[in-house]
C-alpha cells in the first residue's frame, strides 16, 4: 500500500514544484535595475578624438548662444512697452529643459534618487540656479567677452574647493596654477571700473555683471564637485536632469518673489535665443558633457573650457563690435593656471578614487 502510494506522492510533490515555479515566472520582475548604490558598468569604448570633437564643438555652441542672447538684448526696447528679465528668461528656459531631460532620462534608464541621497540632489540644483541665473545676468551688465574669458576659472576653482575639502591632493604646481587663475579673474571684475568707461554708473554696471560671472563660475565649480558623488551612483543624464527640476523650481520661487506681474512676459524677439539654449545649450550640451565624462579624465573635459576666451572674443568683436580692454588680459593668468591644474601629476584620478571610498564606506555603513 506505500509503495502504491509512491508514485502518486512524487507526482504531487512534483507537480507543487510546477506550481511553485510557474507562479514565481509570474511574479518574478522583467528587468531588475542594479542598486544605485553599486558602481555602474563602465560604457562601450569610444575613440577619445570624437569625444574631443564633440566637446569642442558644445563650447563653440555655448558661445554661440551667449551671443545671440546678447545681440537680441539689444534690440529690446523698453520705450515700446517691451521687458526682458533675467529670472523669467531662465525661468523659461529650465521650465522646457526639465521636461526633455527628465523624459530622456527616464527612457534611458528608469532610474529614481534615493531617499538619502535627496539632501544632494536639492544641493545640486540650487547650484544650477545660481549658475544660470548669474550667467544671464552678468551677460546683461557687462558683455560676452568677459563671461566668456571667465568659464575657464571652472575648473580651477573647482581643484581648489576639492583641494580645500580634501578631496583631492595639493601641490605646489596647484596652488601656483590656482593663484594664476583667481588673480586673472580679479583682475577681470576689477576692469568693471577701468577707464574706458565715461560715467561712474557704467562702470558700476560693469563691476555688478562682472561680480555676477565670478559667482556663475564658482557656483558651477560646487555643481562638479557635487555631481561627481552622485554620477559614480546614477547615469549622468538623470543627474543633470534632477538638476534641471530642482534649479526649475527654485528660479520659479525667485520670479514670485521679486518679479512685478508686468515683467511676467519674454518679448517676441527672444523667443528664437530662448528656443536655442533649451535646445543646444541645455539638453544637447548637458547630455553631451556627461556623455563625454564616461570617457575622457575630468580634467581634459574641463579643459576645453579654454575654448570659450578666444572663440567668445571672435564672436563679440565682430558680431556685437565689443573690443576688449587691458583689464582683459586677465584671461590669459586664467588659462595658465588652468593648464598648471589639469598637468598637475598629483592629480590623476585622486578625486575620483576619494569620493569612491566615500560612497563605499557609507554604502557598507547602511
Amino acid at each position: 500500500m506505500t509503495e502504491s502510494l509512491a508514485p502518486l506522492r512524487s507526482k504531487k510533490q512534483h507537480s507543487t514544484s510546477l506550481d511553485i515555479e510557474s507562479l514565481g515566472a509570474f511574479t518574478r520582475p522583467v528587468k531588475v535595475l542594479p542598486a544605485p548604490d553599486t558602481p555602474r558598468q563602465k560604457p562601450p569604448a569610444v575613440k577619445a578624438w570624437k569625444c574631443q570633437l564633440a566637446l569642442a564643438i558644445t563650447q563653440i555652441s555655448f558661445c554661440c548662444g551667449s551671443v545671440y542672447l546678447k545681440r537680441a538684448l539689444r534690440a529690446v526696447d523698453s520705450t515700446r512697452g517691451q521687458n526682458f528679465h533675467p529670472i523669467i528668461y531662465a525661468f523659461t528656459r529650465e521650465v522646457l529643459a526639465a521636461p526633455i531631460m527628465c523624459s530622456m532620462a527616464w527612457l534611458s534608464s528608469r532610474v529614481l534618487p534615493k531617499r538619502s541621497d535627496l539632501l544632494h540632489v536639492s544641493a545640486l540644483g540650487v547650484c544650477l540656479f545660481f549658475n544660470q541665473l548669474m550667467y544671464i545676468i552678468g551677460i546683461s551688465l557687462s558683455g560676452v567677452l568677459v563671461a566668456t574669458c571667465m568659464q575657464p576659472t571652472i575648473p580651477v576653482f573647482t581643484a581648489m574647493i576639492a583641494v580645500c575639502l580634501r578631496l583631492e591632493a595639493g601641490s605646489i604646481q596647484k596652488f601656483l596654477g590656482i593663484g594664476l587663475a583667481v588673480a586673472g579673474s580679479v583682475s577681470m571684475v576689477a576692469g568693471g571700473v577701468s577707464g574706458q568707461h565715461q560715467t561712474a554708473a557704467e562702470g558700476h554696471k560693469m563691476l555688478m555683471g562682472n561680480a555676477c560671472l565670478l559667482a556663475n563660475t564658482l557656483a558651477m565649480a560646487i555643481y562638479f564637485i557635487t555631481a561627481k558623488q552622485l554620477v559614480l551612483k546614477y547615469p549622468p543624464m538623470c543627474v543633470a536632469a534632477w538638476a534641471y527640476i530642482t534649479a526649475a523650481v527654485c528660479m520659479g520661487v525667485a520670479a514670485a518673489a521679486f518679479v512685478e506681474q508686468k515683467d511676467w512676459q519674454l518679448p517676441s524677439i527672444m523667443l528664437g535665443p530662448l528656443a536655442y539654449w533649451v535646445v543646444v545649450c541645455s539638453v544637447i550640451g548637458y547630455y553631451v558633457v556627461t556623455w563625454a565624462t564616461q570617457y575622457l579624465p575630468a580634467s581634459q573635459v574641463a579643459a576645453f573650457q579654454c575654448l570659450q576666451p578666444f572663440v567668445g572674443a571672435v564672436l563679440a568683436f565682430a558680431v556685437l563690435g565689443e573690443e576688449p580692454s587691458i583689464w582683459d588680459v586677465g584671461a590669459i593668468g586664467v588659462i595658465a593656471g588652468l593648464v598648471l591644474v589639469a598637468k598637475d601629476p598629483t592629480e590623476s584620478t585622486a578625486m575620483f578614487s576619494k569620493i569612491k571610498r566615500i560612497v563605499s564606506q557609507t554604502s557598507l555603513a547602511k
